[in-house]
């Protein structure tokens, strides 16, 4: 879905401040976040902690925020009926607060009601599956282990925005436990469950862009090496430049040698970042993946005919005059194409033109970021979308999900032998868009499963054949387009005597519009 997109932080907090030394249990954990209209998050917390006898007091607790973006003037905290009024940023965590609690500490052997709000804004952003979805994802506040005993009663509850619809809403990997409309109308999904909160618990949502103010932008990357991690990494790269080497240069010259073939990446996009970069569409993902360009070509019609802005006149492409909402590549391409039927195909030189430009904005999309990382999550993405796709439903809403994860069933370079795996015991009906490309067809289209109708194997292998159909009609040769366009993004070297060396990360989080809270505990 969701996201993805992006909140870097690290987990790095001391286990105890001199001269002290805590141990706790929280029986019970509640986190209550609300996504408001203003892509801001109310964030309310009630922990009942108990300091484990014998040991000091919980003097502060340390409470994580999403992002830096909050304000300690929305902040209020209080323990048991006592409202508590030193309330700093932390001293132990990156972006969080601490909170003393003075006169009403939790005694060695006593429990506390702990309560806890406040405000993060700007932490709602672009959908990295859907244009017309915002996404927001969220991990609680954890402590450290070290100081931390037993498991805790652990629920979140994430409230939609005003206006959500219970249909048109959807969670991320980690499905909800539960979900309700309250008594304001709103949709509340809640997770709940049995844990130790002394680590990320990672939830995601996905809505309708039309829920927040825009106008909505992709996560930005964020570096979240502090100075004491790079100084350990320095220490690392030192010690791998004079004992690896050589045997670096050999592995990576039996590699190239081996994997190089068709790659058009230019070949530092990537290497020198961490992290995931969430939020590329699927042509972009496709890019990055190193797809055949005629398989991204196609990716990029099924946009402009899904959108509107083409349609099919009898295999041939036509345009409609419909240009809302379009991306740059794809408007670049919807201007090649003849206002009429022309049956005239698309000049080679102008679409290698579209993917050298593609592959300069990737490059600038991915400054900072893991290729490798990122490639490895648009997979996941693909792999999803399957999953999603196979799942045994209604005819109606296999269709509906068809429709909604197809371009990422497209993205997959095994698309064709996938696709024949699907379940063929099912009839499907097709989405409006989609029985488009086949004029004169009802909407339930049919094929030759038992039932007479199209079934989920048969309508992805159709779809996707009309489209490579049409596609091959409107350029003469796409397929030799790539010896041209890595000529141009990667071309062989002729010698070469540079190394490099790679970042790592810690404590990273995933997804797209992520907001997850950093780590906070009693000191």
């Amino acid at each position: 879905m969701v996201k993805s997109l992006l909140i870097l932080l690290l987990l790095l907090i001391p286990l105890s401040a001199s001269g002290q030394n805590y141990d706790f249990s929280i029986p019970e954990f509640k986190c209550v976040v609300e996504v408001n209209r203003d892509r801001s998050l109310d964030i309310s917390y009630d922990i009942f902690f108990e300091c484990t006898p014998g040991y000091s007091s919980i003097d502060i607790v340390d409470i994580g925020f999403p992002s830096s973006d909050f304000s300690l003037s929305d902040v209020e905290a209080g323990v048991d009926s006592h409202t508590l009024s030193r309330i700093y940023y932390s001293t132990y965590i990156d972006n969080g607060v601490e909170v003393h609690l003075d006169g009403n500490a939790i005694h060695s052997g006593e429990q506390g009601h702990f309560r806890f709000t406040g405000v993060n804004r700007d932490m709602v952003f672009l959908d990295t599956e859907e244009d017309d979805y915002a996404s927001m994802e969220f991990s609680p506040t954890w402590f450290d282990g070290g100081i931390l005993s037993g498991s805790s009663d652990f629920t979140l509850i994430v409230v939609f925005p005003p206006g959500a619809d219970p249909d048109l809403v959807r969670h991320h990997a980690r499905p909800f436990t539960s979900s309700t409309v309250d008594k304001d109308g709103r949709v509340v999904y809640t997770w709940e469950e049995t844990r130790r909160v002394d680590s990320k618990y990672i939830v995601g949502i996905s809505f309708p862009v039309a829920l927040v103010d825009g106008p909505l932008l992709e996560r930005p990357g964020e570096p979240f090496l502090s100075e004491g991690a790079l100084v350990a990494l320095a220490g690392f790269a030192f010690f791998f430049l004079f004992f690896g080497f050589m045997i670096l240069i050999i592995v990576k010259a039996v590699i190239k040698a081996k994997r190089r073939r068709e790659e058009y990446l230019p070949p530092k996009l990537g290497l020198e970042g961490s992290g995931i970069r969430r939020g590329l569409t699927a042509p972009l993902a496709a890019l990055l993946l190193e797809e055949k360009l005629d398989r991204i070509f196609v990716l990029i019609v099924f946009g402009l005919l899904k959108k509107g802005s083409l349609q099919f006149d009898e295999d041939q492409l036509e345009k409609t005059g419909l240009t809302d909402g379009l991306r740059s590549y794809e408007k670049e391409l919807l201007a090649l194409f003849p206002d009429g039927p022309s049956g005239k195909p698309v000049p080679e030189e102008e679409i290698r033109k579209i993917f050298l430009g593609m592959i300069e904005v990737l490059e600038k999309k991915m400054e900072g970021f893991s290729l490798k990382e990122t490639q490895a999550y648009y997979r996941s993405v693909i792999e999803s979308a399957w999953k999603m796709v196979s799942a045994d439903r209604s005819a109606e809403k296999a269709g509906e999900i068809l429709g909604e994860r197809f371009q990422w069933l497209l993205a997959d370079g095994k698309y064709d032998s996938r696709a024949r795996k699907l379940p063929s015991d099912t009839d499907i009906l097709l989405p409006m868009y989609m029985y488009g490309f086949f004029p004169g067809t009802s909407r339930m289209i049919h094929g030759s499963s038992s039932t007479g109708g199209m079934n989920l194997s048969q309508a992805c292998t159709q779809v996707a054949g009309a489209l490579e159909r049409t596609a091959g009609n409107a350029v003469s040769n796409i397929t030799r387009l790539s010896s041209s366009v890595t000529a141009k993004t990667n071309p062989v070297p002729v010698s070469t005597s540079r190394g490099s060396s790679g970042g790592g990360c810690a404590c990273a989080c995933a997804c797209a519009g992520c907001a997850c809270a950093c780590a906070g505990g009693g000191r």
